[in-house]
């Protein structure tokens, strides 16, 4: 603890040490250092007063240095005030928040803040930075308790970010959140998503990827079952910026298990992810707002399930084509389709000729379409042949 020696109070007009007068007329002089203690006594609070089990995590995914919390101790927030924060227990520790959260994205390294309570506690105040998929700090988890006391364990956050054309790319932390760590380092949006038993509010946050006005902030919860089989409830936070082929989207996850317990997987996910599938095709849940492909289900065996971790590319005399579709579906005037088109995953590969028949199947603000996709044969080589998952994939369809 660092002891505070006591100064005695000054006259404003002579600078010597100021009196008050007792009942009787008696002038009777302040206390002076000599009569009082030298130190402060240490705090009287039971132990662990002061010392929260838990964190704050805070979030910088825009491109401001503007901080909102996503987290406080057992709660879940939505983007809420950084100085009402429960360890925010007085305005001294409320009002040194955010430069200590600023100095930790800048340093990228932990920064503690020391303060004295008025009841004689010693305080620390720790920032630890939640670095993205390219270093930089996007979450920041807060901390303040008893500089005696030790840390309590720091709540498993990841970060993700991906562009326009949704390739997704996950710190590490993130991929032990979602991929049980295997070694990927990006992947493509329907594959991140199947990774996860329930995912609440995907309208919305599909939203963020809309062509027309999009939304730019988006909260929700996720169920996952790990690789031990352990279920857990995750807290998704996103922040989107830019517009087109500009945009871009970044995301923290929390896992919040420990303070809310897991809900029941969908049970409509569930069935589409095991609908049978004829061998050579896929099924694709397609976003009309952004022709964004959200769901990609394939037998598992299958060369074409693997696709749901590559970014095609689409042969330009074919754009015209989806996009008119596209643009039927969700005005209306057309509920089906089949369209031709083809794709490569390379540009030194060949186009890979594809047939596809879209049923739309679900409308209002947010409409999608169901899309049939077949490969029309024969199947040229690909890089996907050298893709190690795939690969697998292959060797096993063999």
């Amino acid at each position: 603890m660092v002891d505070i020696p006591i100064e005695a109070s000054q006259s404003p007009s002579s600078g010597r040490p100021a009196s008050q007068r007792l009942p009787g007329g008696e002038k009777s002089r302040l206390a002076s250092p000599a009569d009082m203690p030298a130190r402060i006594v240490r705090c009287s609070h039971p132990g662990g007063t002061h010392s929260p089990k838990r964190w704050v995590v805070v979030e910088r995914l825009g491109d401001t240095n503007d901080v909102t919390v996503l987290v406080d101790g057992q709660h879940p927030r939505r983007f809420a005030n950084l100085n009402r924060v429960t360890i925010a227990t007085n305005i001294v520790i409320a009002r040194r928040l955010p430069p200590l959260v600023e100095r930790c994205a800048v340093s990228r390294r932990v920064a503690i803040d020391q303060l004295e309570l008025a009841c004689g506690a010693s305080i620390n105040i720790v920032a630890s930075p939640i670095c993205g998929p390219y270093g930089h700090v996007r979450a920041v988890a807060l901390w303040a308790g008893d500089a005696d006391e030790g840390l309590p364990p720091l709540p498993n956050i990841g970060v993700l970010e991906w562009d326009a054309t949704v390739v997704v790319s996950a710190s590490a932390s993130a991929r032990s959140l979602l991929l049980d760590d295997q070694k990927v380092e990006r992947l493509m949006l329907p594959e991140m998503l199947s990774y996860f038993d329930r995912f609440e509010d995907r309208s919305q946050f599909l939203a963020l990827l809309s062509f027309d006005s999009p939304i730019d902030e988006w909260i929700g919860c996720a169920t996952r079952t790990f690789g031990d089989g352990v279920v857990h409830r995750l807290h998704l936070a996103a922040r989107a910026s830019g517009m087109g082929t500009n945009r871009t989207v970044r995301a923290v996850v929390c896992d919040i298990s420990d303070v809310e317990a897991p809900v029941p997987p969908d049970m409509y996910s569930s069935a589409l992810r095991n609908v049978p599938v004829l061998r050579g095709h896929a099924l694709a849940l397609i976003d009309l707002n952004g022709l964004v492909i959200h769901d990609w289900v394939a037998n598992d065996h299958d060369r074409i399930a693997g696709w749901s971790h590559h970014r095609p590319l689409l042969h330009p005399d074919d754009q015209a084509a989806i996009l008119s579709a596209g643009l039927e579906m969700l005005s209306g005037t057309a509920t089906t389709a089949s369209v031709r088109a083809r794709v490569r995953f390379d540009s030194a590969d060949d186009w890979i000729q594809l047939e596809s028949w879209w049923t739309r199947i679900v409308t209002g603000d947010q409409p999608q379409v169901l899309a049939d996709i077949a490969i029309v044969p024969p199947m040229p080589a690909s890089v996907l042949d050298k893709c190690s998952r795939c690969q697998g994939i292959s060797d096993e369809a063999a």
